[in-house]
């Protein structure tokens, strides 16, 4: 019996448990793999009581102002919407009554549009 570091190792009598170990780690990496593919829920909301209509535009639809219309208002004022998406690193803004492009005053982050604002950012899934 060899001695490494004061604990008494016995030829390959650790192998069959570091391999077991491997196993099941690999196993585990591969089923997070296959849920980060499904779109999961992401939820935008804006307070804009005076606003006739309110969408989010970003990363995930081409910047169409079009594309993800939110369903409002409620009675305080909030647009919602609702929108399966891919986990990942999203940039975004509202667009208000068609003309207005909002940050959301909620993201936890925004970085430089490269026009002098600033995008909002979504870190979904993370």
């Amino acid at each position: 019996m060899a001695r490494a570091h004061g604990v008494a190792v016995r030829g390959w009598g650790l192998v069959p448990g570091v391999l077991v170990a491997i196993s099941i780690l690999m196993s585990c990496t591969t089923v997070q793999n296959r849920e980060a593919e499904h779109p999961l829920p992401a939820v935008f909301r804006l307070k804009a009581p005076g606003a006739t209509r309110v969408s989010v535009a970003g990363t995930f639809n081409g910047w169409d102002p079009q594309a993800d219309p939110l369903r409002g208002p409620d009675r305080n004022g909030v647009w919602s919407l609702v929108l399966p998406l891919r986990p990942g690193r999203y940039r975004y803004l509202f667009v208000v009554d068609g003309v207005r492009w909002v940050t959301d005053p909620n993201a936890p982050a925004s970085e430089a549009d490269g026009f002098g604002g600033r995008n909002s950012l979504l870190f979904h899934g993370h």
